[in-house]
């Protein structure tokens, strides 16, 4: 056999280890390849957790601290409203109890005469019916002689329970311009009552994340922990969003508390 034909045989078996090869290089390279992007990815999440940890930490110190605040003066607003409420039922209570009093004490004063007066014209009326003329005159004579002292103690009664009346009125009036200073406060606390439970919707999301953070971290999964650590990190902007409105309107019913104070009557 000569060296050409012996040439021509191997050239196949050539071609054929060429393409092994080149199928080999090609199915080791393609999970390097993938190996590489997933270093890579890991890598950047990790360094994501180190950038974003640290203003994780920040924002949730500030929002701790802008709750205390928020507490502090809402405690403060409080005690003032209560001092005003308390106020507003005494506006001129001494004087009420004063004229209640003297209303009571002339009521007791004149029951016996005026009881008396009204059973003598009871018994006339009913001396009528059986035809008892002299007893009816009899009784009308007592009754008719009680008349001026009765009618004068009826007037004195009805003047004192009107002075009272007029009082309790002009007390109201006086009331009432505190109060319409008061009337924001409502809305104001059920908008407060709204935010925080978006506040309690955003906790319990990050509470969530967190537990998956927690778990990511344990297995080594620096992608996944990167993504429950934003969301956690956006859920406490959200809380911070929440208790800049909140602080607001706080500040809100604490002016309207003090402005109320100072239109109580001195």
């Amino acid at each position: 056999m000569s060296l050409l034909s012996i040439s021509k045989k191997r050239r196949p078996l050539r071609l054929a280890a060429l393409l092994l090869v080149f199928t080999l290089t090609l199915s080791f390279a393609a999970p390097q390849g993938r190996t590489y992007a997933a270093d890579g990815a890991w890598a950047s999440a990790l360094s994501g957790i180190d950038t974003l940890y640290d203003g994780y930490t920040a924002l949730e110190t500030a929002n701790k601290i802008e709750k205390l605040e928020i507490q502090t003066l809402r405690k403060d607003t409080a005690a003032r409203l209560k001092n005003v409420n308390a106020a507003i039922k005494a506006i001129d209570k001494p004087k009420i109890d004063r004229l209640a009093a003297e209303w009571a004490a002339l009521k007791s004063k004149y029951a016996a005469v005026i009881g008396q007066y009204s059973d003598l014209g009871k018994q006339a009326s009913a001396a009528r019916k059986r035809k008892d003329k002299k007893n009816a005159d009899l009784l009308d004579l007592k009754r008719n002689k009680l008349k001026p002292s009765v009618n004068a103690a009826k007037i004195e009664i009805k003047n004192a329970q009107n002075a009272l009346a007029a009082a309790k009125k002009q007390a109201a009036a006086k009331a009432k311009i505190v109060k319409d200073t008061l009337a924001p406060v409502k809305a104001l606390k059920q908008q407060i009552t709204a935010e925080n439970k978006s506040i309690a919707g955003f906790n319990k999301t990050r509470a969530a994340a967190y537990k998956r953070y927690r778990s990511s971290v344990k297995q080594g999964n620096a992608i996944t922990a990167a993504a429950e650590m934003t969301l956690m990190y956006t859920q406490l902007g959200k809380i911070h969003s929440s208790q800049q409105k909140i602080y607001g309107w706080e500040k809100q019913i604490s002016t309207a508390v003090k402005s109320a104070a100072a239109k109580l009557p001195s």
